[in-house]
């Protein structure tokens, strides 16, 4: 990477929905926090970090817990603002791939993908106060969306509930 860009795994949730801390599920004989630091370093990222407070790790505290992820981004980009951006992966998306990310990267303005807001790679810019959600606090920076091919739609697979980790882990 030319541009010294950060990736930050977003780990700070309640995971009220799974019923147990997302970060720590099992995925291959790992913590699912593992595999998705493990998708960045493969995508090229020296400089990882995790939203949240997770022991042993890299983490940046949410600097207003529990009032959602685009708190804890704006938090994150604040932090983090000596970078030419910031890439933001939810901890919940195992099956993301190495080149959703790399495209948008690629996006100097940024960018997410059309239908979800996450993962989604914000430029250095001027932060603004948080919105009530990530697609809202995207729009008031104005990233705009990328189509994701359809060859990596399957990859966009979030895992909330005990059932959509079920289906992801035999994806």
């Amino acid at each position: 990477m030319d541009k010294k860009i950060a990736g930050v795994v977003l780990a700070g949730g309640e995971s009220s929905r799974m019923g147990r801390d997302k970060a720590l599920l099992d995925y291959n004989g790992k913590p699912l926090l593992d595999h998705m630091i493990g998708l960045l370093k493969q995508a090229g990222f020296d400089d990882i970090y995790v939203s949240g407070d997770l022991d042993g790790y890299r983490c940046i505290p949410d600097s207003a817990p529990h009032e959602g992820p685009a708190y804890a981004i704006v938090g994150v980009l604040e932090h983090l603002d000596h970078y030419d951006g910031v890439l933001f992966v939810p901890v919940d998306m195992p099956l993301l791939s190495i080149d959703a990310l790399r495209l948008l990267i690629r996006e100097e303005k940024g960018g997410f993908f059309k239908g979800s807001p996450l993962p989604a790679f914000i430029p250095k810019l001027s932060h603004k106060k948080p919105a009530n959600s990530v697609k809202a606090l995207l729009e008031n920076l104005h990233i705009y969306y990328l189509i994701l091919p359809p060859e990596l739609e399957q990859c966009m697979t979030n895992t909330n509930t005990p059932e959509e980790w079920k289906e992801a882990l035999h994806a």
